[in-house]
């Protein structure tokens, strides 16, 4: 369908002809564009419709934006704990996962309204959030169960929340002009206590503890394996399927994570970034996958009708809970933490093993863009995060450097 455009004065809108009856008018008024398509006989019918199209537009725009202004100034009095329930429900929904908006929850909850629910958003400054930190940092910060300060990790999460919450108070609602939260001595440095560093685990420490849980611990062995060996996350280990395993080309795809909340249950859903990854595996993986396949068949085939799993083995989830059923990731975790509890391995978590494969494949002298790929970081993220590991890489590139530049100048 062919538009026709009517040229028309500066400051007099655009009159489009959309085909047969229908028509097109713009008009921009103090900046903002102003749209209506209504129908007429002939173009010089619609332009006689113009004036008081534009005036119903411009009414329609007012009543609008007086709508709004009424409800920001409603918004501007409520308080911490009202306007934390409003970025629940309009923001978190459409832009966090699923277990992070159940953590900024739970921080709302226990960490933030018990010190400033009360306090009136208007009326938050950065002394407000600096005491409410120093507050986390006292003895008696912990609200349900277990006593002492929180650690400066916790805090500085506190933080990060109380940063997002303001900045969608005030980039997307405009209902302030400040964010109270930014800044560089809002967070002291000296809150709670230390926070310890990650603790290094070597390749051998790694092949023990996956051994160990598969004499001791075989309803977490594949979970732990598949961490171990991939570098996945959490969720992503436990929605492995079958179907993502290529046996002839030795490769595994990750195409998805599985989530739980209380709120909302069990969901699949894409990876933290969106994107898919292929991971080459090594032959020992690739051995242990098929050992692991034909014992989840012969399960599958002895508990017949009780198997809770997908109705081909290649949708069956590589990671799953005896009878077939997928494993939710909290299972997976507190499993874990139980198994490490038992045998006395302190600081282990299932991301620890991520960490520690992404930081052996640096030691190992891999690029950042080669292990991004395989992690599921991207090369930025990955460098920021682990630019203490990369530091060591850098010295012996430079010491390798300087050790060709003395040989060529020994051959001049």
């Amino acid at each position: 369908m062919t538009q026709t455009t009517t040229r028309r004065p500066k400051g007099a809108g655009t009159l489009r002809h959309l085909g047969g009856d229908r028509y097109r008018f713009q008009v921009k008024e103090r900046g903002v564009t102003l749209s209506r398509v209504f129908t007429a006989k002939n173009g010089t019918e619609a332009e006689k419709a113009l004036p008081a199209i534009r005036l119903e537009l411009v009414a329609d725009h007012a009543r609008k934006k007086d709508a709004a202004y009424l409800e920001r100034e409603v918004r501007q009095g409520w308080t911490v704990e009202r306007y934390s329930q409003h970025y629940m429900a309009v923001w978190a929904p459409h832009h966090l996962a699923d277990t992070t908006r159940a953590r900024y929850q739970s921080i709302f909850t226990h960490n933030v309204i018990p010190h400033i629910g009360r306090v009136r958003m208007c009326e938050v400054t950065q002394s407000t959030l600096t005491g409410l930190y120093v507050a986390l940092g006292s003895a008696n910060a912990r609200k349900h169960g277990g006593s002492g300060a929180l650690a400066n990790k916790t805090i500085a999460t506190v933080h990060a929340v109380m940063r997002a919450l303001f900045a969608f108070a005030v980039d997307d609602q405009h209902d302030f002009t400040t964010n109270p939260a930014i800044g560089k001595h809002v967070l002291p440095k000296d809150l709670g206590t230390p926070s310890r560093p990650r603790p290094a685990v070597d390749v051998a420490a790694v092949e023990a503890l996956v051994a160990l849980s598969g004499t001791d611990a075989p309803h977490i062995a594949v979970p732990v394996l598949l961490s171990a060996y991939l570098g996945t996350r959490r969720g992503e280990t436990v929605g492995l399927r079958w179907e993502d395993v290529n046996f002839v080309n030795g490769a595994i795809t990750v195409r998805r994570s599985i989530s739980y909340t209380k709120e909302d249950g069990l969901r699949v859903k894409e990876t933290k970034t969106g994107k898919q990854r292929t991971i080459p595996l090594d032959p020992h993986t690739l051995a242990e996958l098929k050992r692991i396949q034909r014992e989840q068949r012969r399960e599958r085939v002895r508990l017949g009708e009780g198997w809770r799993g997908a109705s081909s083995p290649a949708g069956d989830y590589i990671a799953a809970d005896p009878d077939g059923a997928v494993m939710r990731p909290d299972t997976f975790g507190l499993a874990f933490r139980t198994f490490c509890k038992q045998h006395k391995i302190t600081g282990m978590t299932p991301h620890l093993l991520r960490h520690a494969w992404v930081s052996q494949m640096i030691a190992l002298g891999f690029d950042a863009v080669t292990i991004a790929a395989m992690s599921g970081h991207s090369p930025d993220v990955l460098l920021r995060i682990y630019a203490h590991a990369f530091d060591a890489g850098k010295r012996t590139a430079m010491e390798a450097l300087a050790e060709a530049r003395r040989a060529a100048r020994a051959v001049q």
